[in-house]
């Protein structure tokens, strides 16, 4: 091919992976400039430039540890921050000897395995774009996500827990003739045919035909769509948000570990999947900004979680109330020596307060982040200085560049002490091929255009005088909810 012709081919994929992109995004440049006005803090570094530097900074500390091989400690898969950064560079250069273009597009749909996290940093360096998916999701909702997506690339396990991933992916290959399928196997186990084992992937003899100094053209922009996160649970195709570095890490996951206070000395257990919003915050932006190690449980059950933070000395737990709740509320919370642990990390939904105060007395600090998938997790407490009342009571403060306004039915902005809706605002795309949905998440038309731009999200809540902001023990939301009982909410400004 003629260098004329090549430059052609490279800028004609270029603009087709951006009209993908781009296609039907709310995003103008005016959301970085109010952002910024906000507070919010933008740096011009991605996912991957972290894990350089803390190759670095901390190259043979443990980064990442998984399950996915068995739970005993002989079977777990151990990656030091030098480890990982060297695998990474070498997926990058596979794919690329294999063709994967700017702007494509990867899929994964994987147990809480260290592979969901390369995946994530590779592709913050090709400038291509990731979804994690959930996997209990079933037959129907997962065609209909590959249906949505159009994958360039998918890597999978073959099967979990009775769900013929391998099956599914091949029959969706039929419709998506230009899916490479690549599956993640054990020890023992085989890549079925019509895939390839992911270890394809991890061929270190591609570095004969490249060198590091080669990433140095590989420069990605932190505004570019990169993570696409999927919004519904495991029934239906979910709708998936569209996030750049900047409004889903910048603003987002650094005001968290900031605040929460994670540190390079920390050691965190990952309870739930690293596929959904909760688990990129905790398992993978938090880990990437502060360094210290993270354990993916790939299997979870109660007595595990305690006998690993016993053993492993886990400092921070991390994911939902309903799993943490499952785990405080068992026998074995109080059997283990869980003197280690200082702070559990959650978000997703309130935590009882029966749990928050069996934790506080146990020394254990809970750090709830508020939000949602469309926009991220909007606030979360200040710990330092923090009374018992907010800690365990108030959803927190609005992080540096969001605005979360509580309104009344006619949108108009409440002063503290008064209940209202609560609103939030980021820097926002809307979602991947649903332009009507992205409208209606974001259009008000409750009062005609006042709050364009935020997303409403059906929660009441009510800000105190000091800042803080609380949402009900019950759903929240406004349609029949009986504002009996919220006395002491309103009162502690939670």
């Amino acid at each position: 091919m003629s260098g004329e012709n090549y430059r052609t081919s490279v800028s004609e994929e270029y603009e087709r992976g951006m009209e993908r992109v781009l296609a039907d995004s709310l995003f103008i440049f005016d959301q970085v400039k109010r952002s910024r006005e906000l507070g919010g803090r933008h740096f011009d570094w991605v996912q991957w430039d972290l894990l350089k530097r803390n190759s670095e900074l901390y190259g043979s500390r443990e980064a990442f540890v998984d399950s996915f091989y068995g739970i005993e400690p002989g079977s777990w898969r151990t990656k030091s921050w030098e480890q990982a950064f060297i695998e990474v560079n070498t997926i990058i250069f596979n794919f690329l000897q294999r063709g994967l273009g700017h702007r494509a597009m990867v899929v994964s749909h994987l147990p809480n395995a260290i592979e969901s996290t390369y995946l994530d940093l590779v592709t913050s360096k090709l400038g291509a774009l990731h979804a994690g998916l959930n996997v209990d999701l079933g037959r129907t909702e997962t065609l209909g996500v590959i249906d949505k997506l159009e994958p360039d690339v998918a890597v999978i396990v073959a099967e979990w827990h009775g769900r013929s991933f391998a099956d599914w992916y091949l029959e969706a290959r039929q419709t998506h003739p230009g899916m490479t399928i690549y599956v993640v196997t054990r020890p023992g186990e085989v890549a079925p045919e019509g895939t390839y084992d992911f270890s394809d992937l991890m061929d270190f003899g591609v570095w004969d035909h490249y060198s590091q100094e080669d990433l140095n053209y590989l420069i990605t922009d932190p505004l570019d769509v990169h993570e696409l996160l999927p919004t519904a649970g495991t029934t239906g195709v979910p709708k998936i948000s569209r996030r750049t570095t900047i409004d889903w890490f910048h603003v987002h996951s650094v005001c968290i570990a900031e605040r929460a206070e994670h540190n390079v000395y920390d050691s965190r257990l990952l309870i739930g999947p690293l596929s959904g919003g909760s688990g990129r915050l905790w398992g993978v932006h938090t880990p990437l900004y502060t360094a210290g190690k993270s354990f993916y449980l790939t299997e979870f059950d109660e007595q595990t979680v305690c006998r690993l933070t016993a053993q492993e000395r886990f400092t921070i737990w991390v994911w939902n109330p309903a799993l943490i709740t499952r785990v405080v509320t068992s026998p074995h919370f109080e059997q283990f020596d869980l003197s280690s642990l200082r702070l559990v990390s959650y978000s997703g939904a309130p935590m009882s307060g029966e749990v928050l105060d069996k934790l506080y007395r146990r020394g254990v600090v809970p750090f709830n982040v508020y939000g949602t998938s469309e926009v991220g997790g909007c606030m979360g407490p200040i710990l330092p200085g923090i009374s018992r009342e907010h800690l365990l009571g108030a959803a927190g403060v609005p992080f540096e560049g969001f605005d979360v306004p509580v309104v009344d039915q006619n949108g108009n902005r409440l002063p503290p002490g008064e209940v209202g809706e609560i609103l939030i605002w980021n820097i926002h795309h809307g979602y991947w091929g649903a332009p009507e949905e992205s409208r209606a998440t974001y259009t008000d038309q409750e009062t005609n255009g006042k709050w364009d731009g935020y997303q409403r999200t059906g929660d009441l809540g009510v800000y105190d005088s000091e800042g803080y902001r609380g949402v009900p023990a019950g759903s929240g939301k406004k349609e029949g909810h009986d504002f009996a009982g919220w006395t002491k909410y309103i009162s502690q400004g939670s």
